[in-house]
């Protein structure tokens, strides 16, 4: 197996900066200019950091691909996926991880060509991807559905589109199939993440992907068990300032039932956008709530020296106002905690 380099400036290829320069990002011509540089000023470093986080190493192939498939009683799609993918990517890796199906999912996808990985028991969509991943041979991992729902023509742009980035997220269009149902949190969920980003993400938690395995494996402590490791992946990366990209596909009515349940997993929905403020983002919450504590407390003042004739504090004032800074200085410790917590480590 190649192992990509992480930050090997010995094993690193020429850089073309023309795809940089026209965002403004200073990167270095050459592998002799950066060694130089790293060498002779310090500072650069960073500067080299920043390439190689950002950096294409190479045109992605299919044969640089592994294809990860959960599935949890998929029978009725798993068998046409799978051929589907073997007979349209016969380079790539394909990977269905059973997640403790109880139906014949697992034999299908084997007596389709698939490698298959088994769970004993349901353990998550999130597990099912660590899994494949973890098993992957290949430089990328690309993630796939299991009901049907991905087009192969939409699977072939992913991996066409990755050649420049780290990651490639396939954007569901508004011609695609999407339940009524889930739609209000769809909405609430996509401006609210919109928010956190500081830019506007076109698709969330699609489950079309491709990611650099070099990149994710950093950040792979991160990505929880449930369905929302497509979303923290999202966020991880972004906030990683690493390359990504969104491709406009379309999404097509799902064989089978969802295991998706609107009253279960819509409330673990919006406890999951909280935890992904919390967790890179801490501020932002740690400070509103100081904001609304400060202002109450300045009123609390105001009304005690309206009452007293500026002769005395009262108690409600003394205690918001020690609540201001506690939660200010929790604050801060939880921003730095955060900060060690959403490193990106290497394997």
């Amino acid at each position: 197996m190649r192992q990509p380099t992480n930050g090997n400036v010995e094993n690193t290829p020429s850089i073309n900066t023309d795809q940089y320069s026209a965002k403004g990002v200073q990167v270095v011509s050459s592998v002799d200019t950066a060694r130089q540089s790293v060498s002779t000023n310090q500072p650069h470093r960073y500067e080299l950091d920043s390439y190689l986080r950002n950096r294409a190493p190479r045109t992605v192939t299919p044969k640089d691909v592994t294809i990860i498939v959960p599935a949890l009683n998929e029978e009725e799609s798993i068998e046409q996926v799978v051929r589907g993918l073997v007979g349209s990517f016969p380079d790539s890796e394909i990977i269905v991880v059973n997640d403790g199906s109880t139906d014949n999912t697992e034999t299908l996808a084997n007596q389709a060509g698939a490698l298959v990985i088994a769970h004993e028991s349901p353990r998550g969509y999130g597990a099912a991807l660590r899994s494949g991943i973890l098993a992957s041979t290949r430089d990328f991992v690309l993630f796939c559905d299991a009901d049907g729902q991905h087009r192969l023509e939409d699977v072939a742009r992913i991996i066409a589109e990755c050649s420049n980035c780290n990651m490639v997220v396939g954007a569901r269009t508004t011609d695609s199939h999407v339940p009524i149902t889930r739609r209000p949190g769809k909405f609430i969920i996509q401006h609210w993440a919109n928010i956190l980003a500081k830019q506007k993400i076109p698709d969330i938690n699609s489950g079309l992907r491709m990611i650099e395995k070099r990149v994710l494996l950093k950040c792979l402590h991160l990505m929880p068990t449930g369905f929302s490791f497509s979303t923290t992946s999202t966020f991880a990366l972004l906030k990683g300032n690493y390359a990504v990209k969104w491709v406009p596909i379309t999404v097509v009515a799902r064989k089978g039932e969802s295991t998706v349940r609107q009253l279960r997993h819509g409330p673990q929905t919006m406890m999951l956008m909280l935890r992904l403020t919390v967790l890179f983002e801490p501020l932002r919450v740690f400070l509103f709530i100081t904001s609304v504590l400060f202002g109450i407390s300045f009123a609390s003042f105001a009304y005690d020296m309206i009452t007293t004739n500026f002769q005395k504090v009262g108690n409600s004032t003394e205690f918001f106002s020690v609540a201001t800074l506690l939660v200010f200085m929790f604050g801060l410790l939880c921003d730095q905690v955060s900060a060690l917590r959403r490193e990106f480590h290497d394997r």
